[in-house]
């Protein structure tokens, strides 16, 4: 018997490695007996006991006059910062100031937040949901707020969720739409983005209120989509099932950045740009996104000496609160870190895009100060590579600035910005998405959402002429006139959204014009908060 004990000994080891958030909030729910061994085995490690005995603790002080401070301290784990500042980012909240701090295995972090109007957060159900917000025993609770929306049930649907990436083209929302339709696949909501001739795609759809259930259509599905997305066979094509929230801004975040790799890869092969050497401690020990000597000095002159030979050189039109950013990456004397500095117009979301992109490039963040004054950000990372070495690496340093510097830019894309709001109709969005593309516009950008409670849909697209000109308003106002809508001033499409008959409503959201768009001089702006 003792032989025995001894023997399975050998059979028991510790993971290899810590889990991601995600990965441990999964391994919990399928542990309801909270055993210190996985159903692999495996001895759990350390953080997740701890985590059993110290779960997170969450403080909200209201004090200050304008602004709420949140401050989060738990048991350290990769996933974790994005987690939070994702909860932010879907509840509308801004994070104006932050210091991020770890050592030993645990990290207290402080926010400084404001809701849409610039206050602090005064909403219970939202106060409430950010102090849940890593309670990975929580269950579904109809009290509990996912995002910014009231009137959104979307945390209580089962969907198929589809998600695409590869080669941009004119009428391919349209194409996947039509085809996600003919097939009985209704779209309840929906995201993409397009950033220098690529697209990703997240769409949530359901069959008869369902997910689609038939495995040999969803089979056929992926075929034909896997042929538009890219015709070499390059593209991404995944479908899964998901209840509950989908998050389309970190999910395209990561299907966009699989694609900025692919085209890294193609730049330094087309530019004829020998790559920096992946040795260790090799190369300069500082990277910086200005314009530099050489491709190998700067973070993107690689990428702008391969994308000016196709870029327009004129300036296009996009959200005033679009600005090229400056980032630069040092190797830190002290503790082996690599210090990642951000400056650029200040904007919601800017730490959600940045943070995704750290950690989706397998950086892992250990000290960060946030700092936003007088609409310009500053934002400082501590980091280190999660894999490879810690070993500071000139050729990884480039190629993770110039990942930053995509990520933050993509989410202004150029366009006439149009927001559709509907009643909630089987094939709305494949009807909308036809006749831009009949009218010959490109759409580079489009946020869906159904609301369920008001049995509606609001629709918001970035319109292009398909030639890459600016969109003629005339020509987008007649396509929509087409398929029975009405123009309304904005703000008002909801109350007009199906009334009389008209089928739908629509407005203009006015967005700044740059110099030189199109040879004509700037005209009179207007705030624009991106998507």
């Amino acid at each position: 018997m003792h032989s025995l004990l001894l023997r399975s000994q050998f059979y028991v080891h510790k993971s290899p490695s810590l889990q991601a958030f995600q990965a441990y909030r999964e391994a919990e729910a399928h542990n309801p007996l909270q055993t210190s061994v996985s159903s692999d085995g495996e001895l759990l490690e350390y953080e997740t006991l701890e985590l059993r005995v110290h779960p997170p603790n969450i403080d909200i002080n209201n004090a200050h006059p304008t602004r709420s401070i949140i401050t989060v301290d738990s048991a350290n784990r990769p996933g974790t910062l994005i987690e939070v500042v994702q909860h932010f980012t879907e509840l509308g909240l801004d994070v104006r100031k932050a210091r991020i701090s770890s050592d030993g295995g645990w990290f207290v972090d402080e926010f400084e937040v404001t809701d849409s109007c610039g206050k602090k957060v005064a909403d219970y159900r939202k106060l409430n949901s950010i102090k849940q917000m890593l309670n990975i025993n929580l269950r579904c609770n109809d009290e509990l707020l996912h995002n910014a929306d009231e009137t959104d049930e979307m945390n209580r649907v089962e969907t198929t969720v589809f998600e695409l990436a590869g080669q941009d083209a004119a009428g391919l929302l349209a194409d996947v739409t039509s085809l996600l339709t003919t097939n009985g696949c209704n779209v309840r909501s929906a995201a993409v983005w397009t950033y220098k001739h690529r697209v990703a795609f997240v769409l949530s759809v359901t069959e008869n209120g369902m997910p689609v259930h038939d495995g040999v259509k969803l089979q056929r599905l992926q075929q034909l989509l896997f042929g538009m997305m890219d015709s070499e066979g390059d593209g991404i094509v995944d479908i899964k099932r998901v209840r509950g929230e989908v998050h389309h801004d970190r999910r395209l975040h990561q299907l966009m950045l699989q694609e900025d790799l692919k085209a890294w890869d193609r730049l330094q092969a087309d530019a004829q740009v020998e790559p920096a050497s992946d040795s260790d401690d090799d190369g300069p020990s500082s990277i910086d996104s200005r314009p530099a000597a050489s491709p190998a000095d700067s973070a993107t002159s690689l990428h702008e000496f391969v994308s000016n030979k196709t870029e327009n050189a004129i300036s296009f039109y996009r959200s005033s609160k679009h600005s090229k950013p400056d980032v630069a990456i040092t190797r830190c004397g002290n503790g082996g870190y690599w210090l990642v500095t951000i400056k650029c117009k200040d904007r919601n979301k800017l730490l959600f895009d940045t943070v995704c992109t750290l950690a989706d490039m397998d950086y892992d963040v250990y000290h960060a100060t946030i700092d936003s004054q007088k609409g310009l950000a500053h934002q400082e990372y501590y980091i280190k590579p999660r894999y490879g070495g810690t070993a500071w690496n000139a050729a990884r340093a480039v190629k993770l600035a110039a990942m930053m510097e995509s990520a933050i830019q993509r989410r202004f894309p150029k366009g006439l910005k149009v927001h559709v709001h509907s009643a909630d109709r089987f094939g709305c969005l494949s009807s909308l998405a036809r006749v831009l593309k009949d009218a010959n516009l490109s759409v580079t950008r489009a946020k869906v959402k159904t609301y369920a409670l008001s049995s509606s849909s609001g629709h918001t697209f970035c319109v292009m002429d398909a030639s890459g000109a600016p969109p003629d308003r005339s020509k987008v106002e007649k396509a929509c006139a087409q398929i029975g809508g009405k123009l309304v001033d904005a703000g008002e499409e909801e109350k007009t959204a199906s009334a009389g008959t008209h089928k739908f409503s629509f407005s203009f959201l006015n967005r700044q014009w740059g110099k030189g768009w199109n040879g004509l001089a700037a005209s009179p702006s207007s705030s624009d908060g991106g998507s």
